[in-house]
């Protein structure tokens, strides 16, 4: 009965870590501002490929063999003074849980009697206390050593480890911290080889329980978690047991506990059982995030959406990969989500909640035919739920957005079954009327892909290097106009380039479908710059942009980004030759750029011998 309640205590201290884990990812506060943050989240793609061996110390926790207690991405903090007060907090509830773990433990194996844990606790709580500051400062300290020397950390670790018999003397012997603490080197000097074979086992075993974690969510936390508090539970106890035996055999003195025996009934023992599945359930619900809607109460707004993601396309690669264009999709895109008033200039520093999203997610299809089995990838719509906190940043005009960059985003696990783990990012317009959703890859760095226009209204992520096919970017608006979409492409377009005169036609197509007059003009300057001949009206930016709009003009959404699309993909833009017009020296193309109300075409001319353009003629 007695180990069965420490079992009991240590998935409970695990599930409660795991509940303020998941909080502070929700408020933007950290109550582990020491350790490193892989420790307590984790990539789920990262997670594929991972594994650790370790020896429990003190009490088994998931932070030993590496188990994120939650695979929702933290983020940056936003409350740096209350993450270390929670965090002071969560060591002061640490020590005296540890205390409760090893004296209800001493108890055990020292009288095989059932001990009363809460007393425990206050009995060695100053020492376990003492031991857990001990342990933060030589952390502290190992992290500066790591910047500055990295052996030297190495050192300091292997040090530590000759103390980390100091807890099990403060126990066993009731003795000071600062006693037990300068008795622990030798002790641990004098037993190592009697502990060694022990030790040998706890990695064997470690190792094994930390595959478990290789097992889908939320299988990944549960059966580690069990599994762990089982096998570690007793690790711990046997060692405490042989640790008796060595000390009594140095004639150390160890005294018993002067506790009353708890009396165990048989409905304590079925109580203390039933809690061990309904613990894991809580720790199941609270590592997705899923308890989270209690604080995400109240009615939702509905926006739809369109998508658009930025493939390898004709003109990223003639400009030498410093032109991003979009391929666009429609569909039933949707997203509830709760909104404040951001109309007025007294705007919240921070939105946080649950959103309803429904998207498309890339999974895996198997068919099976006789003896063959035919594996694809197809895209399904799907229903998730987005965890998010947007952090209010400042646009390069000082207009004021949100975004998830700063903050945090994830997906709350569901039903869908992506073909791979999914990261999102969220960016919300400072009036709120445009919501961005950015879902790619987890394993895929976006930090160069990611990207908000100088206006803080649109979300122009660039191409990615590394598989851009699975990015893909999600407009939500409840009106959106075709002026927007405009804005968005002209948005994109001032941070695209052109410097490149190879194929430079299909650039001046492109900008002539996306009808930005601003890069047709500096596309026509650069080759006239280039002394070629250019046969083009000659018209302001704005001239430019009303006519290529005006060719646009009384078509559906819809039907515009069937035409803009063909910017974002490949094969759109061939140059067909003018029989008629070529000779020996020179050749005459033309290519055709759609617009619902009519067909521009882009006429050029090239030398046979160098290839080099001579002449361009654009609505002529």
């Amino acid at each position: 009965m007695a180990n069965l309640r420490l079992i009991v205590l240590i998935i409970m201290f695990e599930v409660l870590t795991t509940v303020l884990v998941v909080l502070g990812i929700y408020f933007g506060v950290s109550t582990f501002p020491f350790f490193d943050t892989s420790f307590t989240t984790g990539d789920p793609a990262a997670q594929t490929i991972s594994f650790n061996a370790t020896i429990p110390l003190n009490m088994p926790t998931l932070t030993d063999i590496k188990v994120p207690y939650t695979h929702l991405q933290s983020g940056t903090q936003s409350w740096v003074i209350l993450s270390i007060i929670l965090s002071a907090v969560f060591v002061v509830l640490q020590s005296f849980v540890r205390g409760m773990y090893l004296g209800g433990l001493k108890g055990w194996v020292q009288q095989q009697k059932t001990v009363p844990l809460l007393y425990c606790g206050r009995k060695y709580f100053k020492g376990m206390l003492a031991w857990s500051i001990f342990q933060l400062i030589i952390g502290f300290l190992t992290f500066l050593l790591a910047a500055a020397f990295f052996p030297l950390a190495l050192i300091l670790i292997i040090c530590l480890i000759f103390f980390s018999l100091t807890p099990y003397l403060i126990v066993l012997q009731e003795i000071p911290f600062s006693e037990a603490l300068s008795k622990s080197p030798q002790k641990f000097t004098r037993y190592f080889w009697s502990m060694f074979p022990l030790a040998l086992l706890a990695l064997l075993l470690t190792f094994i329980i930390s595959l478990t974690k290789l097992i889908t969510s939320p299988w990944g936390y549960a059966l580690p978690l069990v599994t762990y508090a089982l096998v570690g539970n007793w690790l711990v106890g046997e060692f405490v047991q042989l640790l008796i035996v060595k000390l009594q055999g140095s004639n150390e003195k160890i005294p018993e506990q002067q506790f009353q025996k708890v009396d165990t009934s048989r409905i304590s023992i079925f109580v203390t059982i039933l809690l061990i599945p309904i613990l894991v359930t809580v720790g199941i619900v609270s590592t997705s995030g899923k308890y989270l809607s209690v604080f995400d109460l109240g009615n939702k707004d509905r926006f739809e959406g369109i998508s658009y993601n930025a493939n390898f396309s004709d003109i990223f690669y003639i400009s030498d990969q410093r032109y991003t264009a979009y391929e666009w999709q429609s569909g039933d895109y949707y997203i509830d989500m709760k909104l404040p008033d951001l109309s007025s200039n007294q705007k919240p520093q921070q939105l946080r909640g649950i959103a309803d999203i429904t998207w498309q997610i890339n999974e895996e299809v198997r068919t099976v035919n006789g003896n063959t089995t035919n594996i694809d990838v197809q895209p399904f719509l799907r229903e998730s739920k987005l965890l998010y906190r947007l952090v209010q940043e400042t646009a390069l005009d000082g207009t004021k957005y949100y975004s998830t960059l700063n903050g945090s985003a994830s997906i709350i696990q569901g039903s869908e079954h992506a073909l791979e783990p999914l990261s999102v990012q969220v960016m919300v317009s400072g009036d709120g009327n445009n919501i961005f959703v950015f879902q790619y890859p987890s394993n895929l760095d976006i930090s160069q892909v990611f990207n908000v226009s100088n206006d803080g209204q649109f979300l122009i992520p660039r191409t990615s290097h590394v598989n851009p096919m699975y990015i893909n970017t999600y407009w939500f608006s409840k009106e959106r106009t075709i002026d927007e979409v405009f804005e968005l492409l002209k948005s994109k377009n001032k941070s695209n380039d052109v410097t490149s005169l190879n194929k430079i036609y299909i650039a001046l197509a492109v900008a002539m479908q996306e009808a930005d007059g601003n890069m047709v003009s500096n596309i026509l300057e650069i080759l006239k710059r280039e002394n070629i001949d250019v046969n083009a009206p000659n018209w302001r930016e704005s001239e430019w942009t009303d006519y290529l709009r005006n060719q646009y003009e009384g078509a559906s959404l819809q039907r515009i980004l069937d035409f803009v699309t063909k910017v974002g993909t490949q094969f759109s833009y061939g140059a067909t030759e003018v029989i008629e017009k070529s000779n020996e020296t020179i050749t005459t193309y033309f290519i055709k750029v759609p617009f619902p109300n009519d067909t521009l075409t882009i006429q050029f001319e090239e030398n046979k011998e160098d290839g080099r353009m001579l002449s361009i003629t654009v609505i002529d």
